[in-house]
């Protein structure tokens, strides 16, 4: 957890300090990621492992937090975001909460910059910490934490399109993947469990500071 949070703090320094030289480059913003999660069991057969898990077992979740943005070059971007993840499955009276908070590092190409309508493409590594994870049925609630990786690391990936409005703002609206790497469970990583999120949205609000600065 702390050094999650060192890295937050000296990834937004640095981000921070380079606008002495680059006045209009830089970003900051909100973010929301609705999707569904669930769990997926690893037999090692792709198929059969999505089968098991697309007719049930699932739950719409969001992911929300704030989001650095820096232009590095005409197309070219780098960023980071700190997120607060709710994720897990469930059916019926019984339900599985993940807690995360994630810090996903980000590379990025724009087309045509200059346009209101610009085309996005973002990729990069996001680490994830897990806060609480809880299993809830009936009125009870049972602590699954020892069960599960603190630490975990994933591939992002989001496309989609920026809008430019008000010269300082702006709206995007991607289509956001993301794999993980490493098993949900400790007791078997041979035939594991996994924490599986679907294809969702990453929807992004974001203020230029370059009308701030002098």
């Amino acid at each position: 957890m702390k050094n999650i949070l060192k890295i937050t703090a000296i990834l937004f320094a640095v981000l921070s300090c380079r606008v002495c030289y680059s006045q209009n480059k830089l970003a900051v913003g909100v973010r929301l990621l609705p999707s569904a999660t669930t769990f997926r069991y690893n037999t090692g057969v792709p198929i059969l492992d999505f089968l098991k898990v697309a007719p049930y077992h699932f739950r719409v979740r969001t992911t929300q937090g704030i989001g650095v943005l820096y232009n590095a070059g005409r197309k070219l971007s780098i960023g980071t975001d700190l997120l607060y993840s709710l994720e897990g499955g469930g059916y019926q009276q019984r339900k599985t909460n993940l807690n995360y908070l994630k810090l996903p590092i980000w590379i990025g190409y724009n087309s045509s910059p200059a346009r209101k309508l610009i085309f996005t493409v973002q990729s990069g590594l996001e680490f994830s910490y897990l806060l609480q994870a809880k299993i809830r049925y009936d009125d009870k609630s049972i602590d699954i934490g020892r069960y599960v990786n603190k630490l975990s690391t994933g591939i992002p990936l989001a496309i989609g399109v920026k809008f430019r409005m008000f010269h300082s703002y702006a709206v995007s609206t991607q289509l956001y993947l993301s794999s993980e790497i490493g098993s949900l469970s400790k007791t078997n990583r041979e035939f594991g469990v996994y924490n599986y999120v679907f294809p969702g949205l990453r929807i992004s609000i974001d203020h230029s500071l370059k009308n701030n600065l002098k």
